[in-house]
């Protein structure tokens, strides 16, 4: 029974990191792809020009593209793939303190004390426009906090007077 080997059993800790790694791994991929196509989107609304076709024809084809960005609210959509990369490095990182916390006390302790003072910055700049609204720190993740706040506020505003 000594020589038969028991089957391998990950730790919770092991099992938090691998996952937070590999989540932070897929999000920075995804951030790439949409980053890639949102480029391609770009390339090809600004194609409207055609000098085969009359200027007529190219207003209108000019304009039938502006209609449906806007419509199809592609601005948003490429604001949003920034967000990917930022939730990215947040699980990385509590991936790294988690694993860390498992090596080594003090090297955690620094860590962690550092993670925190950056996300804790990166929360403050991402929450003061939704506190101020002519805060000039406003990304497309504060404009999104900003948004579901007014969305939060007005069902509750709805709900009461129901």
């Amino acid at each position: 029974s000594i020589l038969t080997p028991r089957p391998f059993t990950p730790t919770t800790p092991a099992r938090w990191v691998n996952s937070l790694f590999f989540l932070s791994l897929v999000l920075s991929l995804a951030a790439a792809f949409f980053g890639i196509l949102a480029k391609q989107w770009l390339r090809e609304y600004m194609q409207w020009h055609s000098p085969l076709a009359t200027s007529r024809q190219n207003v209108l084809v000019r304009q039938a593209r502006f209609e449906a960005w806007e419509a199809w609210n592609i601005a948003a959509t490429i604001s949003a793939i920034p967000a990917f990369l930022e939730l990215a490095m947040i699980l990385y990182l509590i991936g790294i303190v988690i694993l860390l916390w498992t090596l080594d006390d003090i090297v955690a302790i620094v860590v962690s004390a550092t993670v925190a003072a950056f996300l804790g910055a990166a929360s403050a700049f991402t929450i003061l426009p939704l506190l101020c609204k002519r805060c000039p720190y406003k990304s497309p993740t504060a404009w999104a906090l900003c948004v579901a706040w007014d969305i939060v506020c007005a069902a509750y505003s709805y709900s009461r007077n129901v």
